[in-house]
């Protein structure tokens, strides 16, 4: 006959299937502080090239397009996964799965910081999908550009975050403490909640429909833009002009930037979307493993900004001045950030009488 205690080993066990409870608890010290060790460095580098992302677009008048609308919006969702998501991750990397907030507060937390990590990220996607867009518009329909008109870029980044709140929903509501072996857990209960079986489904929809379809619709709209850009430099083209044939070094640019986008999304967040639809038919995924899937998907926040920085001259130079125009490097470099305003006060005033001359068309990617 069974006894209490092992009756209750079972019960125990069974009920931790449903949370990754024994991921990371018995790791050794030396092992913890190397998983944590790579998050102190994305949060890091996410704090500062998102928030610098924001201030180049906001404090200067000649960055504020439409397409750089789009990349605030992307760099403040991804702030957001940074500054609530990732300490979460920090603490379940050194402690467990276990949920350190007991009580209602605990409940509280519990779902916010789910709802709100799946939100931004709903949002970062959206904002991936809208650039992909804007820049097909700004190539093949140029005079349908958004680059001027800024008010349709707002109302879609409106649009991106009543879209994102309205679909991450179910997990403000699904999402709750449970005891388990004695700990307190914070755990997605859609099935209890809504009805059997629904858990599958969310995750199926939300693979097709935060993963699949955007990555296609970008992957589409990519493709016509090089494809045009590639036939306006195709010798002997009489439809192109001057002022809209690119260079062949722009045409490079636009390349890099379309296989850099696409392979960044593909390869960080890949990983996460089929994990959390396989976990949803109650399948054991190896701790290693999840620890990946959040490590590549965090990547993210942390890469974009220097994507920016590697395949935009404006972006580089503005982040430049804005990390050493603090006081304590004004001394040193006043004269050169003074020559620089110069040359861009002169670069301005040439593009506003002479655009031709400096090459300007409407394929620049940024």
């Amino acid at each position: 006959m069974e006894s209490k205690s092992e009756a209750a080993d079972i019960t125990c066990s069974h009920a931790t299937d449903l949370v990754e409870s024994a991921c990371f608890d018995a790791d050794s010290t030396a092992i913890k502080i190397s998983r944590v060790l790579p998050y102190v460095f994305i949060i890091m580098f996410s704090v500062t090239g998102n928030i610098l992302v924001a201030l180049v677009v906001f404090r200067l008048r000649s960055m504020r397009r439409a397409v750089n609308f789009f990349i605030v919006n992307m760099a403040m969702s991804d702030l957001l996964i940074t500054v609530i998501y990732m300490p979460r991750v920090i603490s379940i990397l050194l402690a467990g799965y276990k949920w350190l907030s007991p009580g209602i507060a605990g409940t509280v937390f519990c779902k916010l910081v789910y709802f709100i990590h799946e939100t931004a990220l709903s949002v970062s996607i959206f904002s991936a999908v809208c650039i992909s867009g804007e820049r097909f518009l700004a190539v093949v329909r140029p005079l349908k550009s958004l680059a001027k008109n800024t008010k349709p870029a707002r109302c879609l980044i409106a649009l991106t975050w009543i879209v994102s709140l309205a679909m991450r929903f179910p997990i403000l509501l699904a999402n709750r403490t449970a005891e388990s072996c004695g700990k307190t857990y914070c755990d997605l209960f859609l099935d209890e909640v809504f009805w059997s079986g629904s858990s599958v489904i969310y995750h199926k929809i939300n693979l097709i429909g935060m993963y699949a379809t955007p990555l296609g619709v970008m992957i589409a709209l990519y493709f016509v833009t090089v494809l045009t850009l590639r036939r306006r430099n195709r010798p002997g083209n009489t439809i192109a002009t001057e002022a809209t044939a690119p260079s062949e070094t722009t045409n490079r640019k636009v390349s890099r930037m379309v296989l850099a986008v696409i392979s960044a999304f593909l390869l960080s967040w890949v990983l996460y979307f089929i994990i959390a639809v396989v976990e949803s038919y109650d399948v054991t995924i190896p701790c290693n493993v999840l620890y990946v899937r959040l490590l590549l998907a965090h990547f993210n926040c942390a890469l974009t900004p220097m994507l920016y920085a590697l395949f935009s001259e404006n972006y580089r130079r503005a982040f430049k001045n804005i990390l050493f125009g603090c006081p304590c490097f004004r001394e040193k470099r006043g004269r050169a950030a003074t020559l620089n305003r110069g040359v861009e006060f002169q670069e301005e005033v040439k593009s506003r009488e002479h655009p031709r001359e400096r090459g300007e068309t409407a394929i620049e990617i940024l």
